[in-house]
């Protein structure tokens, strides 16, 4: 629930349902219909959402988006202005509002970000500002997972008062909600956004898109989960913790991007390597045409091969290419990676008998006679390095 608070944002009215925004979750088409009602119900004249974090899909920098961040209706003609005078007017509240020393959630208002004397001198609120009606200006910053996320709220300063520290209680109600519809949200544009990676992702392939700098946009799952063990993100660049590592990887990168002005693509794979044995195998491809629309951007993906644990293939995928019951599905699996015929009964808790029993039956379903043949056979089912 959201309380709703007068026209001149002073004083709290009665409470509204914020059922748009998380019907918006499933449509994106809704978003700015959802915050313009949002907006009014906290009494400002518009607002907006984003997230400082550049490698996400809704990015701060408008000028280099590749879909509409949210935005309520009234606040679109704004954004329109600011991206037209960006460049020569730069909005101080994104560099500003995340040096200020506040843990999330918390309220921000105009006189945290600047001074009286900066609005009557600074470009962006004589130009962008005071022309587009949006003279006051207050945030709701709340945490989602590890990014932080900025409800931008303004108000005409004919129309409506100065935001006051005062309102922060009022305005802090909204933060849980809108919490837990970015974090909804997020799961949604992962698939609507990424059809492509959440694929690979079935296949147990870490994949990470890159723009033509070799800057990261986007990842899949099984790549985010290596994040922080052996590879981070710094400045949207991946690196490895590996220092060796680390400059075979930028010289592969560095390798692509310059192959890739030069229309002749030449570089080979990379390896990195943790706690001083190798670990990953790196290799970045260019993306077709074709092949941007189907991962809906990128100039290349960057592949991560385990160079360590042997993935098994899912039981499921072999109880259906084989015919196998769910038993013996289960086995096959264990075998695929190398275990013996004892070890795997072990793994699975069964009798070695009732394995061998079982092993006779994979044997015969697969048109194998030997263990090793069989678990050649299985090797195949893997997913290559480069998909």
């Amino acid at each position: 629930m959201i309380t709703k608070v007068s026209s001149n944002g002073c004083q709290p009215g009665n409470r509204v349902r914020d059922e748009d925004c998380y019907d918006a979750v499933f449509e994106f088409g809704r978003w700015p219909r959802a915050l313009q009602n949002l907006a009014d119900s906290l009494g400002v004249t518009s607002c907006a959402i984003r997230t400082h974090d550049n490698t996400h899909p809704f990015r701060s920098d408008q000028r280099k988006r590749t879909r509409p961040t949210p935005d309520s209706l009234e606040h679109a003609e704004f954004t329109e202005l600011w991206v037209e005078n960006a460049r020569d007017a730069p909005d101080p509240h994104p560099e500003r509002e995340p040096r200020l020393p506040k843990p999330a959630p918390c309220f921000t208002v105009e006189d945290e970000i600047s001074t009286p004397e900066e609005r009557r001198l600074l470009p962006y609120y004589q130009e962008i500002a005071r022309p587009g009606h949006r003279e006051l200006w207050a945030a709701v910053v709340f945490p989602v997972k590890r990014r932080k996320w900025v409800l931008s709220m303004y108000r005409d300063a004919k129309k409506g008062c100065p935001f006051d520290m005062s309102e922060a209680d009022q305005f802090l109600r909204v933060a849980p909600d809108l919490a837990r519809i970015i974090s909804l949200a997020e799961k949604i544009w992962d698939v609507s956004l990424d059809p492509a990676l959440a694929v690979l992702d079935q296949f147990n392939c870490a994949a990470t898109l890159l723009d033509c700098r070799g800057r990261v946009t986007r990842s899949n799952g099984h790549a985010d989960a290596l994040f922080g063990s052996g590879l981070v993100i710094r400045h949207s660049c991946i690196h490895a913790a590996d220092r060796e590592s680390d400059s075979r990887l930028q010289r592969m990168i560095g390798a692509a991007v310059s192959s890739a002005r030069d229309e002749v693509f030449q570089t080979e794979p990379a390896v990195v390597t943790r706690d001083g044995s190798f670990w990953l195998l790196a290799e970045v491809v260019p993306m077709t045409s074709f092949a941007r629309d189907l991962f809906n951007g990128g100039d290349f993906l960057l592949c991560f091969t385990d160079l360590v644990s042997e993935r098994a293939p899912p039981a499921q995928l072999l109880r259906h290419a084989f015919q196998l019951t769910g038993a013996e599905a289960r086995l096959a699996s264990r075998i695929a990676t190398g275990c013996g015929i004892e070890a795997a009964s072990e793994r699975l808790a069964i009798g070695r008998e009732t394995a061998r029993t079982q092993l006779r039956a994979i044997l015969d379903k697969t048109g194998t006679h030997r263990q090793a043949e069989l678990a050649a056979l299985l090797s195949r089912l893997r997913m290559p390095s480069r998909p």
